[in-house]
């Protein structure tokens, strides 16, 4: 964004001055899916591949959760299990020690959500770029088959409340993929945006340098 802060110093600054960036530790010789398997929250399991990469010069492990959660008895009686995938980014303070932040929550949609794939793309004026991440839904209805694809753009910084990496809605409905899908009418349909090259050509048409 306009006012784009170094990641890494925003979470010293952050961690310094209010105590609240989670700051964990890594294991020598630990791999990145050990490290990120230690990192799951409750009733959840890792899901797509553990990334180790560097987002705006910034060395992060990117994981993803596919976490397991029943609603209120009042609103689901047969209290059957949904899925929601919860996102953490970590970025390495010094050799062995990362500040933790999170992205998400991606939900059930019709079928519980799958990660297609995560990147990282300008989606704005600036030099920085965002977090990406392609979701996907099986859809098996009566009226209705295929697949849906939704995708999430998240910010370079933090939201100052909850410290979640900030969910840019406007951009993230203009890169909706929308349903890869048949109707009982035989109708068909598909899917704007599946893949990271059609997102990045979508943004290069929109203005946004890759």
């Amino acid at each position: 964004m306009r006012h784009y802060i170094n990641i890494t110093i925003l979470f010293f600054w952050t961690t310094l001055s209010y105590g609240q960036i989670e700051v964990v530790p890594r294991k020598d010789n630990e791999t990145i899916e050990q490290f990120a398997e230690r990192q799951k929250p409750e009733n959840s399991t890792l899901t797509h591949k553990v990334l180790k990469t560097k987002w705006n010069g910034n060395s992060v492990i990117v994981s993803l959760y596919d976490i397991t959660y029943k609603l209120p008895v009042q609103n689901d009686p047969d209290q059957q299990t949904y899925h929601k995938i919860e996102g953490y980014v970590f970025s390495q303070l010094d050799k062995n020690t990362y500040s933790k932040v999170t992205f998400g929550i991606i939900d059930s949609e019709g079928g519980n959500p799958t990660i297609e794939t995560v990147f990282f793309a300008n989606t704005d004026k600036d030099k920085a770029e965002e977090l990406i991440v392609i979701a996907s839904w099986k859809q098996r209805h009566y009226d209705i088959t295929g697949t849906l694809y939704g995708t999430y753009v998240f910010d370079n910084e933090t939201i100052e409340k909850t410290l979640d990496l900030k969910f840019l809605e406007e951009i993230s409905k203009k890169l909706d993929g929308g349903c890869e899908c048949t109707w009982s009418d035989e109708t068909n349909k598909k899917a704007k945006f599946k893949t990271a090259l059609e997102i990045r050509n979508e943004l290069i048409r929109l203005g946004y340098k890759q």
